[in-house]
Order: structure tokens, then sequence, then C-alpha cells
């Protein structure tokens, strides 16, 4: 098989991911879908008219309650300042945890923020690759630093595992990057590469591919005392626990009812721009041919335009009258988001303190799991 062969896993979840990721981000994500996520109206065998459908996906509104409901939940965990106790000769990861200045507090919002709209986040424990040959007071004078790399649901594609005295051991993990291979330094050529991951008996080792094939020789990470990893050190984190199964997606639901929110939008906009507007009849007692030399330039709606249209002529106007299905709809919809958790959509209203507590438990459950997930994630 080939490096970018995916886990049935990932094969049953990646369009999941990707529309609760887009409906998280925004509208310009939502829309970069198109018909996958808003079908084309008058769509036969997979044709439309793509100058209508462009319109009528310009003309739909995206009001994005699942990123909103992301970013509450996410102050909500955090609203108390975290408890941070890291050992003896780690303490380089407080402030900077990623090697490029992160925060170990910041890295586990990012996470949790993630595990919200995928419910799965992979940290990989990475360790500088030292000269073979070094004493001890050698490595010890170059302090090299350990990092932890996140690699979302849609990076980690591949991983197999083996029962090794009872306990569930990752033998091979396979992450997808991107890597730029510009030659110019000043442009950005992004290229997907897979780093692979594996633990065999010579202990746990990375390799590069790309285009199918290894860029880089075999190498053997090796720890703070220079000897070999027994062990893939990438730690997965769940929105309900941290085994390597795939998990719920918590904003999974909110997600699809704003899409159909949005599709209620598009098909509000579009009746209101087709079907809004004044229809304008004539009758006259002249000729069309007759009519068309009266008038070359057609009709002009308006008062301050005049029009000779026989003796008995006349004007007649047709406007849709309103149709509050659709905003039914919306609404019928918002109200549906709102219970599931993104009460930003209505604040202020007047509750018990039984209702308050029954609207939030299982809401609460879920921010407990996930942040009690994401600190033995990285306590791992």
């Amino acid at each position: 098989m080939a490096v970018d062969s995916t886990h049935p896993e990932y094969d049953m979840m990646q369009s999941e991911w990707r529309l609760v990721k887009a409906c998280s981000s925004g509208q310009r994500e939502v829309k970069a879908l198109k018909t996958q996520i808003l079908p084309a109206p008058g769509e036969k065998g997979g044709k439309y008219n793509q100058d209508r459908y462009k319109a009528y996906l310009n003309r739909a509104i995206y009001t994005n309650v699942t990123g909103r409901t992301k970013q509450g939940l996410t102050g909500a965990a955090f609203r108390l300042p975290q408890e941070i106790d890291l050992p003896a000769g780690l303490e380089y990861l407080e402030e900077n945890a990623d090697g490029s200045g992160q925060s170990i507090e910041q890295q586990s919002k990012d996470v949790f923020a993630e595990l919200l709209e995928s419910g799965r986040e992979s940290l990989l424990v990475d360790y500088p690759e030292m000269p073979e040959g070094l004493t001890q007071e050698q490595i010890n004078l170059i302090e090299p630093k350990a990092t932890i790399k996140r690699y979302s649901a849609l990076d980690f594609v591949n991983w197999k595992t083996t029962v090794v005295g009872g306990n569930v051991v990752l033998t091979l993990a396979v992450l997808c990057e991107q890597a730029d291979i510009s030659e110019d330094e000043f442009d950005h050529n992004l290229k997907k590469q897979y780093r692979v991951l594996r633990l065999t008996n010579d202990g746990y080792s990375q390799q590069v591919y790309m285009d199918g094939k290894p860029i880089d020789e075999e190498r053997f990470p090796r720890m703070a005392n220079g000897s070999n990893f027994d062990f893939i050190p990438l730690f997965v984190v769940g929105s309900q626990n941290n085994d390597l199964s795939v998990d719920e997606i918590p904003l999974a639901d909110i997600a699809h009812v704003n899409v159909g929110h949005f599709r209620n939008s598009a098909d509000l906009e579009e009746n209101c721009f087709v079907h809004g507007q004044l229809t304008l009849g004539v009758s006259s007692t002249m000729s069309l041919s007759q009519f068309q030399e009266a008038n070359p330039n057609g009709i002009t709606v308006g008062s301050m335009a005049g029009h000779f249209l026989g003796d008995s002529g006349g004007f007649s106007v047709v406007q849709a009258s309103e149709n509050q299905l659709a905003d039914k709809l919306m609404a019928r919809k918002e109200e549906q988001m709102r219970k599931l958790g993104a009460r930003m959509i209505e604040i202020g209203a007047a509750k018990t303190a039984t209702q308050s507590l029954i609207e939030q438990a299982g809401e609460t459950s879920i921010l407990t799991t996930i942040a009690d997930n994401v600190s033995e994630g990285i306590k791992a």
C-alpha cells in the first residue's frame, strides 16, 4: 500500500471533520465548499446554470453560530487561570512549548478548541537530532529542548497498533504535513509530505515521504540520555477519551443545523430577489410592432417617465406578497442551535436556577470531559 493510504475510521469521518471545520471558520470557508454544502437550484444530473448558482451563493448569508459557540465554550473552560506544574528541566515549556514561542497555556486552549470542532487532536513530542558519539556532558552543554507539535484529526491519516503484554501499543503513525519547497526566497510553494513514525525492534524512528517516495533516511530520535525510544511519543487527545479510536464531534449537531439555516437563507434571498421586485403589465390597442415602435427603449418605471398607450391602454402591476416560511424555518433552527449550546443568540432571558442547571448540565459535562482529556494528554 502507498504511504498516503488512510485508516478506515479516517475515511469514515474526514468529510464530517471538513464540514464542521468550515462551519466553525465562517462564511468564506462555508461558501468555498459550494455545492457540497449548498445544492444548486434546478440541478439535473449534476448540471446547473453556473451564473445563477454564483448569484444564489453570493446572496446567501451564513451566520457563524458554530464558530461563536466554539469561542464561547473555550472561553468558559479557561475562564480561570491554568495551574501549570512542570517537572524540573522542563520549565521552558511554559513559555515555549512548540519551538515557535507558543506557551503551553495557549497550546492547551488551541487543543481544546480543536477538540470541539473535530473531537480529536494528536501531540507529537519531538526531540532535536543530536550527533552520535556525544558525551552526556556535551549534550548538557548544548541543552537540547523537546517540543510539542500539534496535528489535527485531518493530519493524522493512518495508524496501526499491536497488543504487547495486554497493552495496546502504537506501532505506526502517518502524519500529513505541508512543506515549503520554493527555491525563491520570496515565493511560497507548499507541497504535501508524509511523516511516518514507526516502532520496530530497533526502537522508534521517523522518515519523511513526498510523491510516494522517502526523501530522507530513516532516523531514530534519542531521549535526553542518548538511548532510543521504546515507544512512539505521539499522544492522542479526544473529546470522549484519549485512546486511538475516533471520537464524536461535540459541535457536529450545531454545525448541521447551521448549514440548514444557511440553506434557508439562500432560498429566502433568492425568493426576495426574484419575486420581490415590481412586475409591470401593459395593455394597449396597439399591435406589438406599433408598441415597440412607440417605445423603442422599452418601458421606464417611475414618475418621471410618460408613455403613450393608445385610446384604451393601461398599466397593471404585480408584486409577490410576503412569504414567512423561510423566516420561520430560520427562526426554528436558531432555537435548535440555542438549545444545542449556542446560547449567545439569545442573551438575558430570565430563568430560574433549576432551569439554568438543567440546560447547562450536558454542556458542562462536555466541557469538563474535554478539559480533563487535554490536561491528561499534555501530561502524558
